[in-house]
């Protein structure tokens, strides 16, 4: 496991203890970025791109390279452990918007308490409104350690400069 991914691990057990509360919606991610609450970023740019490019890019691209599963390993108190993370995307369009999500759970080698969302935490809600025919406004919210990768790839996919998929392994 890597320490980006050991250090989630470290957040979502102070989170589940009460030190910290994760989004449970996408509206909860917004809305904790907005307000600049610990351990969240916030992206807003435009791209020379209209509406309907970014949603087939998203559409395209988040079930491809965001439906994942990763294991990750680590040392404990001399025990090899190992943790299975699933990774579930969902793309929303309609002709004035479009959302990108991605949610996070352990699905192997650990148990989450507190009343997890049924598919996983809320980490990266990106959201895309049309500027004018050929310009579109792309507001990206991640919340949580980690996952700066995630958001680069989905920049890259709505400016059409990167089609790449991220190494979840690296979050």
């Amino acid at each position: 496991m890597t320490r980006r991914s050991l250090s989630l691990a470290v957040l979502l057990s102070a989170s589940l203890a009460g030190c910290m509360t994760l989004p449970r919606t996408p509206d909860l991610t917004r809305k904790s970025a907005q307000s600049g609450a610990a351990l969240t970023e916030k992206d807003i740019f435009e791209v020379k791109r209209p509406l309907p490019q970014v949603a087939d890019a998203f559409q395209r691209k988040a079930p491809e390279c965001l439906s994942k599963r990763v294991t990750g390993r680590w040392m404990e108190n001399g025990v090899m452990r190992r943790q299975v993370r699933a990774y579930k995307p969902t793309v929303n369009v309609s002709k004035e918007h479009v959302e990108l999500i991605l949610q996070s759970r352990i699905v192997e080698g650990s148990t989450e308490l507190g009343g997890i969302p049924p598919d996983g935490w809320y980490i990266v809600v990106a959201d895309a409104y049309p500027v004018d025919r050929n310009t579109t406004r792309v507001e990206l919210y991640k919340h949580a350690i980690g996952h700066s990768i995630v958001l680069k790839a989905i920049k890259g996919w709505a400016t059409g400069a990167n089609m790449g998929c991220p190494d979840l392994t690296q979050t």
